[in-house]
């Protein structure tokens, strides 16, 4: 049985849980959703194990870009085990948004030559929405969450479009 390590952060008062395999980073659970969501993306059967020294690095990582001393992570990722070639794409392409900046939803779909609806489920179906900045990906009219709610993306793209001195102390 795989060995599934797991730890939370808390981001701007909601906890969000983290997990990881030998591989990288694998799951960032949609904030206070708790980490059985893991079992919806990821349905095989894990061995959980809390161990912070394992991940410590994680923490830290995820950490500095919430205090908005990183606009990347400096971390692994196994996240590309469930996703079609499609999403793998679309994860790909959010990925490589810049910090900072964002797309819509219909820019997306035009660059990658893909229906809006198959955006969307690829976003749905994200298991990192925090390394894969969902955040970034704006609907024109609306702010609808990709496994976070509008507070939360409008808090992310609030982050990191601040200057670093006006932060808070967020963690």
């Amino acid at each position: 049985m795989q060995r599934l390590y797991w730890d939370a952060i808390n981001i701007d008062g909601q906890k969000v849980f983290y997990t990881v395999t030998d591989a990288g980073l694998n799951f960032v659970s949609s904030p206070d959703h708790g980490v059985s969501q893991v079992l919806r993306f990821y349905p095989q059967a894990f061995e959980y194990v809390h161990d912070h020294q394992q991940i410590d690095h994680y923490r830290k990582e995820l950490k500095r870009y919430l205090k908005g001393k990183s606009d990347h992570f400096g971390f692994t990722l196994d996240y590309f085990v469930n996703g079609t070639p499609q999403e793998e794409e679309v994860w790909q392409l959010i990925r490589a948004i810049p910090y900072g900046k964002t797309l819509t939803l219909a820019e997306v779909a035009d660059q990658l030559q893909l229906e809006p609806q198959v955006v969307q489920q690829a976003l749905q179906n994200c298991p990192l929405w925090l390394v894969v900045p969902l955040h970034r990906v704006v609907e024109r009219g609306t702010d609808r969450g990709y496994r976070t709610d509008a507070a939360m993306r409008i808090y992310l793209r609030n982050l990191e479009q601040s200057p670093k001195s006006e932060l808070r102390e967020l963690l």
